[in-house]
Formats: C-alpha cells, structure tokens, sequence
C-alpha cells in the first residue's frame, strides 16, 4: 500500500487533527501516495530555483509527535505562493525538474509530477485566496 501523502489546507488550528477522514471538504483535499517531506523539500527545490532539499526538511515543521502513526507537516508559505503562480508551462517545466530531483525516491515521469503540481497548483490557488495554509498529511 506504501505510504498515503494528502496536501490539505486549513487554519492551524483545525490542521493537526487532519486524519485523512473525508470530513474536509473535498476541495481542499490532494490524494496521493509516496510523497513525504523529503520528496515535497525536492519540489520547494525545484520552485526555488535550487537548494540542498535535506536543509530545506526543517523547513517543513512536524506538527504531530513524530511516534504517532499518522503525521501532519507544515508546507513553507513560499511553496505555497509558487505554486499558486504556477501557469500550464511553468508546470511542465517544473515537473521535469521534480522528476529529476525526486527519481532516487519516486521514480515518476515528468508527466506524472504534472498531474501532482496541477492538483496543488489548484490547491494552493484555493489556500490563497481562503487565507489558509497548505500542510501535508502521512500515513502508512
């Protein structure tokens, strides 16, 4: 089954008791598998040009205990702002690049990451314009 990854929006207080039910709207959820902090670091990576992704970790904050089953990370609000000015080009180039920086962990073609930064691109957008913030929910 692997890893189950959600980019979610809230306001920080609803954000930790994210448990991947279906009580958030589904507007303000992305399903995925696989992606962890490490593989969002490669993304936030490549939408900023460059940068070391292992440094960039402590920029994704644990707001669960790190012993829970389930863990819930904040998203840096800079990745979230890239993401919402992302247009259909930009997001082809940038899912090259994720491919590239992600293919150790992940292994995705360029035209999956696509599809992943055009969900979170609309994610983000909706993030943005609601005045919430972007966090990541994992499971195994």
């Amino acid at each position: 089954m692997g890893v189950l990854s959600d980019f979610f929006i809230a306001d920080a207080t609803a954000a930790p008791s994210y448990n991947g039910r279906s009580d958030f709207p589904p507007e303000d959820v992305c399903r995925f598998k696989r992606i962890t902090p490490l593989e969002a670091a490669g993304v936030l990576s490549v939408l900023r040009g460059g940068g070391d992704r292992i440094e960039m970790l402590d920029e994704f904050p644990a707001l669960t205990p790190e012993d829970a089953e389930e863990w819930v990370t904040g998203i840096p609000p800079d990745m979230t702002q890239a993401l919402a000015q992302l247009d259909a080009v930009r997001i082809e180039d940038a899912a090259v690049a994720c491919a590239r920086a992600t293919s150790e962990e992940l292994g995705w073609s360029p035209e999956d990451f696509n599809e992943v930064l055009a969900q979170l691109c609309v994610l983000a957008r909706r993030a943005m314009k609601k005045g919430k913030a972007m966090y990541l929910w994992n499971s195994l």
